[in-house]
């Protein structure tokens, strides 16, 4: 019913839950529909909360974006117990235009102490057989951060923590049934954030000179953003699931907060990004291939949590007020 636009490439995130002055819906939709394009456009949310179900319904009445409507963490633990109804009979008129489902955001993340581990393979399995039943042809994903990787360097070693890899391979077999990506948030700033000595700004921003490149055997890595998809594409692989389709979920570069947070950065890396995804080069390992991203995120968020550090409620490519920060060819 709602396959993703077959030349699908780039998207946006969008949320204005945690803004104390939200964007309009009808202003978001405006402006998300000219950025991702018509007709292969796509918007990815995070939750059916009152601001976002507003999104949705406006994005679905101009019928010129296709929407990967999230969950939240909580649902997670409902869809578990089989209790998928009230989220369906919520998004049942808009199918039309929903390619993807996406179960929670980040659910295996260290921070939340395994809260959800056990609950998540069958939450996805759940939904997947509810939409079944409702001859819903939308696929069930979940977008993961990228930490639950073992090793990610060098991306020939790319391994899932033992721990956390039964649960990754379960989830996978209902992506792959029910033609869903596997998805996966990938931050090239917060890996610099964290390693500043080994992970050079130029390797995170697509501009490295070769003094900078990674080799892998075979393989020479020229930025930090393919090296991280091979090590997925490794990792998948040793679970049986090398020929999933992988969608990033998010990447984005914030434009305050940090170091390195700062218009210039964040216009150069988005723009090398969506530059990079649509060339079909692909990655080393995956040549010859467009690259399915969202950016994160749309809009600044003034209420978010600045627990990670005070970048967190800087991602926007907007303003809160919809102002552009820098232009961006799409």
């Amino acid at each position: 019913m709602a396959p993703a636009p077959s030349n699908f490439v780039m998207g946006m995130n969008f949320s204005n839950e945690f803004q104390s002055n939200p964007i309009a819906p009808d202003t978001a939709a405006t402006q998300l529909e000219r950025i991702v394009g018509i007709p292969n456009g796509m918007v990815k949310t995070f939750s059916l909360a009152q601001r976002t179900t507003a999104f949705i319904k406006d994005a679905f009445m101009r019928g010129t974006l296709s929407l990967a409507v999230g969950s939240s963490n909580d649902d997670i633990e409902r869809f578990a117990t089989g209790n998928t109804q009230g989220f369906l009979d919520q998004i049942a008129p808009y199918v039309g235009k929903i390619p993807w489902i996406c179960v929670g955001n980040e659910p295996l993340g260290s921070w939340y102490n395994g809260k959800y581990n056990a609950a998540l393979p069958g939450a996805v399995e759940n939904l997947s057989l509810a939409l079944g039943s409702r001859k819903w042809n939308i696929g069930v994903t979940v977008p993961q951060n990228f930490e639950f990787m073992q090793i990610s360097y060098p991306p020939s070693a790319g391994t899932i923590k033992p721990e956390l890899a039964g649960i990754i391979e379960s989830t996978c077999a209902t992506m792959k049934s029910t033609g869903a990506p596997f998805m996966v948030n990938i931050y090239p700033f917060l890996t610099r954030l964290q390693n500043p000595r080994d992970v050079p700004l130029d390797y995170c921003l697509f501009t490295a000179q070769q003094d900078h490149w990674v080799h892998d055997g075979p393989y020479t890595y020229k930025n930090i953003f393919d090296a991280m998809l091979d090590a997925l594409h490794v990792a998948l692989a040793k679970i049986g699931f090398g020929d999933l389709e992988i969608v990033v979920g998010e990447c984005g570069w914030p434009t305050a907060g940090a170091t390195d947070a700062n218009n210039a950065n964040a216009q150069t890396f988005l723009q090398n990004l969506i530059n990079h995804c649509k060339s079909g080069a692909g990655t080393p390992r995956m040549p010859g291939r467009k690259l399915p991203c969202f950016v994160f995120e749309a809009y600044d968020e003034d209420q978010k949590s600045t627990a990670p550090g005070p970048f967190e409620t800087h991602w926007g490519v907007y303003n809160a007020n919809g102002t552009e920060k820098f232009p961006l060819k799409w």
